[in-house]
This record gives structure tokens, C-alpha cells and sequence, in this order.
């Protein structure tokens, strides 16, 4: 009978190998980000980040659709009913089809009339065009391929696809360097390689997927529009809220695209990558935990889903608090390092966002387990009325005010935080059924030591040195890094994740001692 593994260690072995693949990919965004810079205009830059922002929009033509398959998949293959398996699949595709047909002629329309829809710089407008075809039809086939390839999670095979994922950044990486280093630095060359690694990407992840799970495949008789329409109405409320995230932090780009600068545009996209990079990484991590937390729900095992949804914000905040500390204490050295004096307002829009991470990371699950637990309306129509009044907020900045992007980011961090205290904190006690002293000891007390700890440290060097190189950089963070890694393990840890790593620091000695010499 076909089941769903829940297993610690399986957890932790993918999504470690996650974290791996995506540390690799921001390397890279990093290093493109800074060449480009230094290679090219203002202007012609500007045109990444407007496409990019447009294409994340995308996913909503689809998402209606996509956003119950994995979810319903795993369920029913934790309960064995692998014909439902293949019924979800044949279910959905068909209005899958007829959605990418839909978008594929809107989306080349909209590349067709670029110029005419959004401010860009004259001489780009054919390189925007081009961009925005090819990222159109790389998407439309990753979404007519997504059901398909929906074995990953339900065999918890994240290390396989990451390792595919880490050979499509390669060749992204590859091909990068190939156009811009052997072609020219053009921005046009990133979305050129993004669309060929996507797409060789989406093939190779559908094939293997269909090999570990044959379920997941077409079978005209077993096509049910109920079933269609049950993934549909769970589909509408994770529309709402990648919705609302793509306003959240996107929607700023075209608006300063509108009615900013090119600077504007710039400064926001790089200080706003950082936190959507961080954001994505814990993502990407937390992943694996998707058809566990599924599987937990389905077996009525309530007791262990609270406490992998506290251990989750716990580890949420010491990972995104070791960056948003220091990059927080630091902005404006490395950024005057990474960019240059013409981008200083982008200091503080990385502080802005950073200050965000102490209120969203403790709830840090709470989307996967409204997902989990199919309540999701209780979610995400709330974060998607909060998120729309920060896109009010964004537009009552611009026109209110000359504070260009730092304006929209503040208009972000104030409505995030307050609906956060508000709103999403009771909301992660109420489906967990836990109390707030146990939140508080459980997650906020040993989520914030070591920030304190190391941020004390962080903060007194950047008073009595002057950071103005990169290796000056390095050795303060890395200086302060050493004391928020002493509380994390003296005070940060319980005593059994202190046994866990303990049994795993033993394990590698063993291993290393078996080595051949």
C-alpha cells in the first residue's frame, strides 16, 4: 500500500540539501547583480526588474488550479488511494491546457506592446519584448508539467530534486557566463538562460517523476469535475494569497517603475532581493515539511504538527536573524561596497525589510499548516486583505511623499508587523491549539538570545571601527557570528536538539575515522 514517510532525519537530510542548492543559486544572483551594475546603465538594469516583477504575476493565471494538487496528491497517497492519484491528475489538466493557451496569447500580446504598458527606456523596448516572451513560455510549460511532477513530494525525493535543481542552476550559470562574458553585457541574456535552464528543468523533473510515481498519468475515464472543482475552491484561497504576496513585494517595482526613477527601481530590487532571497531559502528548507505536515493532519496526529510548527519558527528566526542582524548593523558598509555611493538609499531599504523578520519568522509555518490542515481560508483571505492595504499604503507614499522606494518599503514593514501582532500570532496558537506562554517559551525567548547576544557584539564593532573593505567586512561579521553561535548552542538550543547534535557530531567523527588515510 502506497504511504507517506514521517521521518526526522528524512526532513533534515533534504532540506539541507535545500539550503545547498539555494545558497549556490544566490551566489550567482549576487555576483550577475554587481557585474551588471558596473557593466551597464541604469536604465537598461531597470528592465530586469520590471520583467521580473511582471512574471511574478504569472503564477496567479494558474494558481486557481495548482494551488490544491500537491496537497490533495499526498493526502491520497498517504491513505493509498493511488486511483485518486491519478484522477486528481487527469482532472486537472485539461483546465490546466486550456489556462496555458489563455496565457501564452496574452502574454505575447503584452510583449508585443511593452512600450505602450509599462516606462521603458528608449532603445530596450525589443529586449523587454523578448524577455517577457521567452519567461512566458518557460512558465507556461512548467505549469502544464506541475502535476506530473508532483512525485518529489510525495516520495520526499527533495534531495533528487534538488540535485536536478542544482543542475539547472548550473546551466543557468553556464550559459550566463557564456552570453555575458563571451557575448556582451546585455540584461537581455538572463532571461535567455533562465528560460533554457527552466525548461530543460521542467522536462527532466516531469520525466523522472512519472518514474517514481506511474500513477501520475492521464486517463480520460477517470476525469471528474467535481474533483476538479473541490482543487479549484482550495485553489482560490492560495490564489489569494500569492496574490497578496506578489503585491507585497512586487507590485512596488512596477509602481516605482510608474512613477520613480530608475535608481528608485534599482535600489528597491536589490534591497527587496535580500529579503525575498532569505524568505525563499527558509522556504526551500522548510519544504520537505509540506507532505509531512500533510500526512500528520491526515492521521489525526495534532499533538506532533504543533510541536514541528514551534520547532519550525524557532529555527525560522535563528537562521533569518543571523542575517537580518548583521546586514541590518552593516547595510550601509556593504552596500557602499557592493554598489557604489549612487545607491545609498538602498541601505535603508534593506533595513526596512530586515526589521520585518522578527515578526514574520515565528509564524513561520503558519502557511503550511493552513495548507496542511486544509483551513486556508482562515490564512490567506486574511493575508491578502493585509497585503492589499499595504498596497494602498505603497501608493499613498508615492503620492504623498518624494520618499521614492525607502517610502513603499516603510509602507510594507508597517502594515507586515502590525498584521503579524495582530492577527497572525493568535491565528498559529488558534490552529495549533497551544497557548501563548508556550509560543513564547517555545519559540520567541530561544529564537531571540542569540540575535541579542550576537547583535550586542555586531553593534559595538560597528561604533569603534570604520568598515571600508571587504575583508574589514568579513571579520566583523564573522566576529560577531561566533558570539550568536555561543548562545544559540548554550542557550538557544533544548536539550534534546543539544542530544541531536551531539549524536550527529558523533556520527561524523565516526565516519571521518573510518576514512582511509
Amino acid at each position: 500500500m502506497a504511504s507517506i514517510t514521517i521521518s526526522k532525519r528524512l526532513v533534515v537530510i533534504n532540506s539541507a540539501s535545500s539550503l545547498v542548492a539555494k545558497l549556490v543559486n544566490m551566489t550567482v544572483l549576487l555576483w550577475m547583480y554587481q557585474y551588471l551594475l558596473k557593466h551597464i546603465s541604469a536604465d537598461e538594469f531597470a528592465v530586469l526588474p520590471v520583467v521580473m516583477s511582471l512574471m511574478v504575476f504569472a503564477p496567479l493565471f494558474f494558481s486557481f488550479f495548482t494551488g490544491g494538487i500537491a496537497r490533495y496528491l499526498v493526502d491520497a497517497y498517504a491513505k493509498g488511494d493511488t486511483t485518486r492519484v491519478t484522477g486528481i491528475v487527469s482532472s486537472i489538466f485539461p483546465l490546466l491546457a486550456v489556462m496555458a493557451v489563455v496565457f501564452l496569447t496574452l502574454g505575447i500580446l503584452l510583449a508585443i506592446n511593452i512600450a505602450h504598458v509599462l516606462n521603458i527606456a528608449p532603445g530596450m523596448e525589443n529586449s523587454a519584448g523578448w524577455m517577457m516572451g521567452m519567461l512566458f513560455g518557460s512558465f507556461a510549460l512548467q505549469m502544464l508539467g506541475l502535476p506530473f511532477a508532483a512525485g518529489f513530494y510525495i516520495r520526499q525525493s527533495f534531495v533528487e530534486l534538488n540535485l536536478w535543481g542544482l543542475a539547472r542552476d548550473l546551466l543557468r550559470i553556464t550559459l550566463l557566463l557564456i552570453f555575458l562574458l563571451g557575448i556582451g553585457p546585455h540584461v537581455i541574456w538572463v532571461s535567455t538562460a533562465t528560460a533554457i535552464s527552466e525548461i530543460s528543468y521542467t522536462l527532466a523533473t516531469v520525466w523522472r517523476s512519472r518514474r517514481m510515481v506511474p500513477e501520475l498519468r492521464l486517463r480520460r475515464a477517470l476525469f471528474d469535475f467535481s474533483l476538479a472543482r473541490q482543487l479549484m475552491s482550495f485553489g482560490l484561497w492560495t490564489t489569494l494569497g500569492r496574490l497578496g504576496w506578489v503585491m507585497y513585494t512586487n507590485a512596488a517595482t512596477i509602481l516605482l517603475n510608474l512613477y520613480g526613477t530608475a535608481v528608485d527601481v534599482t535600489s528597491y530590487h536589490i534591497g527587496s532581493t535580500f529579503y525575498r532571497q532569505i524568505e525563499s531559502t527558509l522556504g526551500l528548507a522548510a519544504q520537505p515539511l509540506q507532505p509531512v505536515m500533510t500526512a500528520m493532519n491526515a492521521l489525526e496526529d495534532r499533538e506532533r504538527l504543533a510541536r514541528t510548527v514551534f520547532r519550525g519558527g524557532r529555527y525560522a528566526l535563528w537562521v533569518g536573524m543571523a542575517v537580518a542582524v548583521p546586514l541590518t548593523i552593516y547595510s550601509s558598509a556593504f552596500i557602499t561596497l557592493y554598489m557604489g555611493p549612487d545607491y545609498t538609499q538602498t541601505a535603508m531599504v534593506i533595513v526596512m525589510f530586515m526589521v520585518i523578520f522578527p515578526f514574520t519568522n515565528p509564524t513561520f509555518l503558519l502557511p503550511m499548516t493552513a495548507m496542511s490542515t486544509g483551513r486556508v481560508k482562515e490564512f490567506f483571505l486574511p493575508a491578502f486583505l493585509s497585503q492589499f492595504t499595504g498596497l494602498i499604503l505603497m501608493g499613498m507614499m508615492l503620492h504623498f511623499t518624494d520618499l521614492g522606494a525607502i517610502g513603499v518599503t516603510l509602507a510594507l514593514s508597517v502594515i507586515t508587523i502590525g498584521g503579524q501582532l495582530l492577527y497572525f500570532w493568535p491565528l498559529v496558537l488558534k490552529l495549533t491549539g497551544q497557548s501563548f506562554g508556550s509560543f513564547t517559551q517555545q519559540v520567541l525567548k530561544p529564537g531571540f538570545i542569540p540575535a541579542a547576544a550576537g547583535g550586542l557584539v555586531w553593534a559595538m564593532i560597528r561604533l569603534t571601527t570604520d568598515v571600508s573593505s571587504w575583508s574589514e567586512l568579513i571579520v566583523s561579521i564573522a566576529t560577531g557570528g561566533i558570539a550568536y553561535l555561543a548562545a544559540l548552542l548554550v542557550f538557544g538550543l533544548r536539550a534534546s536538539e543539544r542530544s541531536e547534535l551531539r549524536r550527529v557530531l558523533t556520527s561524523l567523527r565516526t565516519a571521518r575515522g573510518q576514512l582511509p588515510p
